[in-house]
Protein backbone atom coordinates (compact mmCIF):
# COMPACT_ATOMS: atom_id res chain seq x y z
CA UNK A 1 0.00 0.00 0.00
CA UNK A 2 1.25 3.48 -0.91
CA UNK A 3 0.11 6.45 1.19
CA UNK A 4 0.72 10.00 -0.05
CA UNK A 5 0.05 13.07 2.08
CA UNK A 6 -0.78 16.47 0.60
CA UNK A 7 -1.01 19.87 2.26
CA UNK A 8 -4.16 20.97 0.42
CA UNK A 9 -7.23 19.85 -1.45
CA UNK A 10 -5.89 21.02 -4.82
CA UNK A 11 -2.86 18.74 -4.62
CA UNK A 12 -5.00 15.78 -3.61
CA UNK A 13 -7.54 16.46 -6.38
CA UNK A 14 -4.76 16.61 -8.98
CA UNK A 15 -3.19 13.40 -7.66
CA UNK A 16 -6.56 11.68 -7.64
CA UNK A 17 -7.22 12.61 -11.28
CA UNK A 18 -3.74 11.51 -12.37
CA UNK A 19 -3.91 8.20 -10.50
CA UNK A 20 -7.37 7.41 -11.86
CA UNK A 21 -6.17 8.18 -15.39
CA UNK A 22 -3.12 5.93 -14.90
CA UNK A 23 -5.28 3.13 -13.43
CA UNK A 24 -2.81 2.29 -10.70
CA UNK A 25 -5.20 0.38 -8.48
CA UNK A 26 -7.94 0.88 -5.93
CA UNK A 27 -7.73 4.43 -4.59
CA UNK A 28 -9.10 5.84 -1.34
CA UNK A 29 -8.89 9.37 -0.01
CA UNK A 30 -8.95 10.58 3.58
CA UNK A 31 -9.74 14.27 3.98
CA UNK A 32 -10.67 16.77 6.69
CA UNK A 33 -13.39 18.21 4.40
CA UNK A 34 -15.11 17.14 1.17
CA UNK A 35 -13.17 17.70 -2.02
CA UNK A 36 -14.44 20.75 -3.93
CA UNK A 37 -15.39 18.83 -7.07
CA UNK A 38 -16.39 15.61 -5.35
CA UNK A 39 -19.62 14.03 -6.47
CA UNK A 40 -22.24 14.43 -3.80
CA UNK A 41 -25.16 12.21 -3.25
CA UNK A 42 -25.75 9.54 -0.71
CA UNK A 43 -28.09 6.56 -0.85
CA UNK A 44 -28.96 7.05 2.84
CA UNK A 45 -32.01 9.32 2.25
CA UNK A 46 -33.41 6.76 -0.20
CA UNK A 47 -32.83 3.97 2.32
CA UNK A 48 -34.64 5.99 5.00
CA UNK A 49 -37.55 6.81 2.69
CA UNK A 50 -38.02 3.22 1.51
CA UNK A 51 -37.78 1.81 5.03
CA UNK A 52 -40.24 4.37 6.39
CA UNK A 53 -42.79 3.80 3.63
CA UNK A 54 -42.51 0.02 3.91
CA UNK A 55 -42.89 0.17 7.70
CA UNK A 56 -45.90 2.49 7.40
CA UNK A 57 -47.57 0.19 4.87
CA UNK A 58 -46.91 -2.92 6.97
CA UNK A 59 -48.05 -1.26 10.19
CA UNK A 60 -51.25 0.06 8.65
CA UNK A 61 -51.87 -3.30 6.95
CA UNK A 62 -51.37 -5.24 10.16
CA UNK A 63 -53.73 -2.99 12.09
CA UNK A 64 -56.32 -3.11 9.32
CA UNK A 65 -56.14 -6.90 9.09
CA UNK A 66 -56.34 -7.39 12.84
CA UNK A 67 -59.34 -5.10 13.31
CA UNK A 68 -61.35 -6.21 10.23
CA UNK A 69 -60.52 -9.90 9.80
CA UNK A 70 -58.58 -11.53 12.61
CA UNK A 71 -60.23 -9.94 15.64
CA UNK A 72 -63.34 -8.12 14.58
CA UNK A 73 -64.76 -6.32 17.58
CA UNK A 74 -67.49 -3.70 17.64
CA UNK A 75 -66.39 -0.72 19.72
CA UNK A 76 -68.97 2.02 20.12
CA UNK A 77 -70.64 1.31 16.78
CA UNK A 78 -67.58 2.33 14.74
CA UNK A 79 -66.90 0.62 11.42
CA UNK A 80 -64.36 -2.24 11.48
CA UNK A 81 -61.87 -0.23 9.43
CA UNK A 82 -61.62 2.84 11.61
CA UNK A 83 -58.45 4.11 9.96
CA UNK A 84 -57.99 7.44 11.81
CA UNK A 85 -57.13 5.54 14.97
CA UNK A 86 -54.35 3.69 13.08
CA UNK A 87 -52.46 6.84 12.04
CA UNK A 88 -50.47 7.55 15.26
CA UNK A 89 -49.20 3.98 15.52
CA UNK A 90 -48.43 3.86 11.80
CA UNK A 91 -46.41 7.06 12.05
CA UNK A 92 -44.50 5.89 15.13
CA UNK A 93 -43.60 2.56 13.53
CA UNK A 94 -42.53 4.26 10.28
CA UNK A 95 -40.34 6.76 12.15
CA UNK A 96 -38.72 4.04 14.27
CA UNK A 97 -37.92 1.76 11.34
CA UNK A 98 -36.68 4.68 9.20
CA UNK A 99 -34.35 5.80 11.98
CA UNK A 100 -32.92 2.34 12.53
CA UNK A 101 -32.54 1.77 8.76
CA UNK A 102 -30.74 5.10 8.39
CA UNK A 103 -28.33 4.27 11.21
CA UNK A 104 -27.62 0.74 9.94
CA UNK A 105 -27.34 2.02 6.36
CA UNK A 106 -24.83 4.68 7.43
CA UNK A 107 -22.70 2.07 9.18
CA UNK A 108 -22.88 -0.33 6.24
CA UNK A 109 -22.07 2.28 3.59
CA UNK A 110 -19.08 3.55 5.57
CA UNK A 111 -17.92 0.00 6.39
CA UNK A 112 -18.09 0.65 10.09
CA UNK A 113 -17.19 -0.29 12.71
CA UNK A 114 -13.70 -1.04 11.51
CA UNK A 115 -11.50 -1.11 14.56
CA UNK A 116 -8.16 -1.33 12.73
CA UNK A 117 -6.84 -0.67 9.27
CA UNK A 118 -3.15 -0.83 8.30
CA UNK A 119 -3.35 2.79 7.10
CA UNK A 120 -3.75 3.82 10.74
CA UNK A 121 0.01 3.30 11.10
CA UNK A 122 0.83 5.91 8.41
CA UNK A 123 2.47 9.11 9.60
CA UNK A 124 0.20 11.22 7.40
CA UNK A 125 -2.95 9.87 9.04
CA UNK A 126 -2.10 11.54 12.35
CA UNK A 127 -3.24 14.95 11.08
CA UNK A 128 -5.79 13.95 8.44
CA UNK A 129 -8.73 15.09 10.54
CA UNK A 130 -7.32 18.60 10.90
CA UNK A 131 -5.20 19.74 7.95
CA UNK A 132 -3.75 16.89 5.85
CA UNK A 133 -5.17 15.32 2.70
CA UNK A 134 -4.22 11.66 2.20
CA UNK A 135 -4.40 9.38 -0.84
CA UNK A 136 -4.11 5.61 -0.49
CA UNK A 137 -3.34 3.20 -3.32
CA UNK A 138 -3.61 -0.50 -2.54
CA UNK A 139 -2.42 -3.36 -4.70
CA UNK A 140 -0.90 -6.82 -4.34
CA UNK A 141 1.25 -6.26 -7.45
CA UNK A 142 4.62 -4.65 -6.66
CA UNK A 143 4.96 -3.33 -10.23
CA UNK A 144 1.72 -1.39 -9.87
CA UNK A 145 2.88 0.04 -6.55
CA UNK A 146 6.20 1.13 -8.08
CA UNK A 147 4.32 2.80 -10.95
CA UNK A 148 2.06 4.51 -8.41
CA UNK A 149 5.05 5.68 -6.35
CA UNK A 150 6.76 7.13 -9.44
CA UNK A 151 3.55 8.91 -10.46
CA UNK A 152 2.98 10.31 -6.98
CA UNK A 153 6.55 11.62 -6.72
CA UNK A 154 5.94 13.75 -9.83
CA UNK A 155 2.92 15.38 -8.10
CA UNK A 156 4.92 16.89 -5.21
CA UNK A 157 3.34 15.25 -2.16
CA UNK A 158 4.46 16.20 1.32
CA UNK A 159 5.14 12.60 2.27
CA UNK A 160 4.99 9.23 0.52
CA UNK A 161 4.97 6.07 2.62
CA UNK A 162 4.83 2.41 1.74
CA UNK A 163 3.08 0.22 4.25
CA UNK A 164 2.29 -3.48 4.33
CA UNK A 165 -1.30 -3.91 3.57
Amino acid sequence: MIVATFAGADGLALALRECEAARVGPIETYTPAPLPDAATGSPIPLIILCAGLLAAALSFGLQSYSSTVAYRFDIGGRPPLSWPSFIPTTFENAALVALVAGFVGFLAINRMPRLYDPIDEAEGMRRVSSDRWVLRISSDDSAVLERARALLMTLDPGLVEELPG
